[in-house]
């Protein structure tokens, strides 16, 4: 059973990496034989996989057309960083009474680590780093349904990163990003549960910001 459901995350993986490094656009169909074929595999695990991505947002599954690469436009989008920015913003709220010096200092090493990868042009370090930042006061919720919530809407997002039209594009709102996780910091430190809540909602989850999710 263990193999099994490693083949399927093993799928999972690389179908959402084949989104994410832009192999698959939007709109496009899935091959099933193809992915078969290239990870020597049964389509078992593939079709579990494919089920898995499309409930996770990435996908859609179209009647006796199989699933497709789902298409995220500008307003839903906008939408869905206005929920995001309201569950992330409150589980920070709460985060605040229980949070400890040591996981603010794993925050502090993870903001400067992100301003290492926006020099070196890592955008997927990047991200990693800004998903590991969010979990530290994220997972210290009980609330699990609404860290699951949560993890499953920021999964339906097409891209590990944004999209530029240019490098200084990317560095110079990569950097402003990354600032507002240390002013996250801060509000942490100094205990301000509902400044902190307003940033995260109101500008770390702008929907002004959206766009750069949509294509």
């Amino acid at each position: 059973m263990s193999t099994y459901m490693s083949l399927k995350d093993h799928v999972y993986k690389y179908i959402s990496e084949k989104i994410n490094d832009g192999s698959l656009k939007p709109a496009d169909k899935i091959n099933e034989q193809q992915i078969a074929d290239a990870l020597n595999i049964s389509r078992t695990p593939i079709r579990e996989a494919l089920i898995q991505l499309s409930s996770d947002g990435l996908l859609e599954k179209t009647p006796r057309r199989g699933f497709r690469v789902k298409v995220l436009d500008i307003k839903k989008a906008q939408d869905l960083y206005e929920i995001i920015g309201l569950l992330d913003g409150k589980l920070a709220y709460n985060a605040v009474d229980i949070i400890n010096d040591n996981i603010i200092k794993k925050m502090q090493f993870l903001a400067e680590s992100m301003d290492a990868a926006i020099n070196q042009g890592l955008r997927q370090e990047y991200h990693e780093l800004q998903m590991q930042f969010h979990d530290l006061y994220i997972n210290l919720s009980d609330n699990t349904e609404m860290v699951s919530l949560l993890n499953q809407l920021k999964n339906s997002f097409l891209r590990k990163y944004y999209v530029f039209e240019n490098s200084k594009d990317e560095k110079k709102i990569l950097t402003h990003t990354n600032e507002e996780h240390y002013e996250m910091i801060k509000l942490f430190k100094e205990k301000k549960k509902e400044e902190l809540e307003k940033y995260i909602k109101n500008v770390h989850w702008s929907a002004d910001k959206a766009s750069f999710d949509s294509f």
